[in-house]
């Protein structure tokens, strides 16, 4: 029995209630419990340490916990033709954890868009986590288990990884996982020290060809993370931004032209290597000669679900793309005179 967002929001109170009656057999009353606020001013009483979580969203949510070692018992995930051979998949976490629905004892509970709340019941959760998007079935899920929100996707992603982790009683384990991470990144610090001096002086564009425009991003995940917290800087008409992204038609791409430009293509959706190149031909024509990474080679693209997920080897894989595509290598640096 699937429910979207509009659907499940037209079921009576008493029909929610007598399906977990019938279907879950949640005892939070057997556990000790806490006051969680949650991102919507939610006060939630939530298991202290819980042991059948259920999160309804992927590659924000489901990912991290997996990396923590979590009690997750259920998760949403995506049907996408070109993935897994057409069977459910979670974002982020098929591609930077490896993680198989198959291979484990995680239930699929629907689309990430489309709870199906039958599914999420028989799991028995004791902690519902959801995004922002879900928030139009959140009084249905609370009746099933306590529901927790957690928005913030403009936030710094280790305070969304370490509010996750703090819900789900893994504090310990993700200390452990950012000390690991810091080491790392600080050697990544010395190669670019070493290689490039000031990092601010070299700027990096994350920029996706768009139908009709071309899109520049200030925030994007474990991507721009990894930029800002290394010290590159941005385009300024990106860099200036109050929001997290920004499409400009094809004749003022110029304002997006960096010493490097980044893309992201996600083959699941048909967003290949070659249509990227496809969408950059109808947008800007000359690109390739105009915008100053590209005619430099200096233009690059990642897998976007390698670094969705909110989870240490997605901010792993970007670092050592980075590194390697930036720090360690002859460049030729976008000039004054090029800047419009």
């Amino acid at each position: 029995m699937s429910f979207s967002f509009q659907s499940v929001g037209r079921l009576t109170r008493v029909a929610a209630l007598a399906m977990v009656a019938g279907l879950s057999s949640f005892s939070a009353l057997a556990q000790e419990i806490r006051l969680f606020v949650d991102d919507m001013g939610h006060e939630v009483e939530v298991p202290v340490d819980p042991q059948r979580i259920v999160s309804l969203r992927g590659e924000q949510i489901t990912s991290p916990l997996l990396e923590l070692g979590a009690a997750l018992v259920g998760s949403s995930g995506r049907v996408d033709p070109g993935v897994n051979n057409g069977d459910p998949y979670v974002r982020g976490a098929y591609d930077a954890l490896g993680f198989r629905f198959e291979n484990s004892d995680i239930a699929w509970v629907g689309d990430p868009n489309e709870y199906d709340l039958e599914a999420i019941a028989i799991a028995e959760p004791d902690l519902i986590l959801l995004s922002e998007g879900g928030v139009d079935s959140y009084e249905q899920l609370s009746l099933i288990a306590p529901a927790v929100v957690i928005a913030g996707w403009e936030e710094d992603l280790l305070a969304r990884y370490r509010k996750i982790a703090d819900v789900a009683g893994k504090l310990d384990v993700y200390e452990q996982l950012l000390a690991d991470w810091e080491v790392r990144f600080a050697g990544a610090q010395d190669v670019i020290s070493q290689t490039i001096g000031d990092p601010a002086s070299v700027s990096v564009g994350v920029i996706e060809p768009r139908s009709g425009s071309v899109r520049g991003f200030r925030t994007y995940d474990a991507l721009t993370q990894i930029i800002h917290a290394l010290g590159f800087s941005m385009p300024e008409t990106i860099a200036e931004l109050e929001e997290s992204r920004i499409d400009l038609s094809p004749e003022l791409v110029h304002q997006f032209d960096a010493d490097f430009m980044i893309s992201t293509y996600w083959p699941a959706t048909g967003t290949t290597v070659q249509t990227i190149y496809e969408l950059w031909d109808a947008a800007v024509p000359n690109w390739r000669q105009e915008l100053h990474a590209a005619r430099n080679n200096q233009y690059f693209m990642v897998h976007r679900e390698e670094m969705r997920a909110v989870s240490f080897a997605a901010l792993r894989s970007v670092l050592n793309i980075l590194v390697s595509q930036i720090a360690t290598r002859d460049f030729v640096p976008l000039t004054t005179d090029e800047q419009i």
